[in-house]
């Protein structure tokens, strides 16, 4: 090859972190997308494409030629192996972290404002600091492993950065219900006089919407709602002294028209949130109707359906999403 001598060979190494660094990258991202929304693998799919993939391994390529050149430049100054593997895993680790904050911001309705700066400064630092440990742990027991160094070292590597992706992935809250079916958004409609009798009845029709009641409830992202709307998520305390009421009546918690006074009720905890049904044939957890006074512990991914009082055929839907994952996802 011209300008290039004949002994010139490329070192393993830098062919290794090329393949390396894209592979952690992508599994990383899998991860993330499926452990923050496990349950619905079509959508997780459709995000992650063969063009989204390509350009992650483009990318995570060359930042592995990078790490090449910077392994082979420190190591002709002279630098030991194993402080050029510490740096070089550092760098692997904290690019991990950086795609994978980068691509839930992409994914994720709560990637907005301060959450995402928070999520990829923890990922970023959280995959540096496994990449320290990882390579640093090798090296400590460098000799006992021999050959097997550098597999060990990479399978401890990626059990580091998964575990890592469990605290920066853990949400901000706690439990949360999203709204389905029967929160669709309503207009305001005017009613028009017919007789002379009916002229001081021209203004609107008042339309009760569903809200909330309780401080304590908020809503998810930003809190910036003021009614329940279909796809909206509510969060939930992580401790209720009270139970959270759900129905009609002027001192209900989640207030929804149409439904009894007092429809049912939600006591949380650290562990659990326990549903009551407070009237008959109004509240349905999947497709069994609860009894009442019948108390149910929730799962997550769960449907809760609430009926109308006086109409069996309308109803509200909420899905119930536990702590561990992203609802908006």
């Amino acid at each position: 090859m011209l300008f290039v001598p004949k002994e010139f060979s490329i070192p393993p190494y830098i062919i290794l972190l090329i393949i390396v660094t894209p592979c952690i990258t992508s599994g990383m991202i899998i991860a993330e997308t499926f452990m923050s929304n496990p349950t619905r693998y079509k959508a997780n799919w459709r995000f992650l494409t063969r063009t989204f993939f390509k350009k992650v391994f483009i990318v995570g390529a060359l930042i592995g030629l990078f790490l090449g050149i910077l392994n082979w430049t420190l190591l002709q100054s002279n630098w030991s192996g194993g402080s050029v593997r510490i740096i070089s895993w550092i760098i692997i680790g904290a690019f991990a972290g950086l795609a994978e904050s980068i691509s839930w911001s992409w994914r994720s309705i709560e990637g907005t404002g301060n959450r995402v700066i928070q999520r990829i400064l923890q990922s970023t630092g959280l995959g540096a600091g496994s990449g320290l440990l990882a390579a640093s742990f090798c090296e400590s027991v460098n000799i006992a492993l021999g050959q097997y160094q550098e597999a060990f070292g990479f399978f401890l590597f990626g059990g580091l950065l998964g575990l890592s992706l469990c605290f920066a992935a853990k949400p901000s809250y706690q439990v949360a219900l999203r709204a389905g079916t029967g929160f669709e958004a309503t207009k305001k409609r005017t009613r028009k006089s017919t007789t002379q009798l009916q002229v001081n009845n021209n203004a609107p029709t008042q339309i009760l919407r569903p809200t909330l009641n309780n401080q304590s409830l908020k809503y998810i992202p930003d809190n910036d709602y003021k009614h329940i709307e279909e796809g909206v998520s509510i969060q939930l305390p992580g401790k209720s002294k009270n139970p959270i009421i759900i129905g009609s009546g002027d001192t209900a918690d989640i207030y929804i028209p149409h439904l009894p006074e007092e429809c049912a009720s939600l006591e949380i905890n650290s562990d659990n949130v326990i549903i009551r049904c407070l009237a008959e044939k109004s509240v349905k957890l999947q497709q069994k109707f609860l009894p009442e006074n019948q108390k149910n512990t929730l799962k997550h991914n769960q449907i809760l359906t609430l009926y109308h009082e006086n109409n069996e055929e309308k109803f509200y839907r909420f899905i119930f999403y536990n702590r561990l994952l992203d609802p908006q996802a």
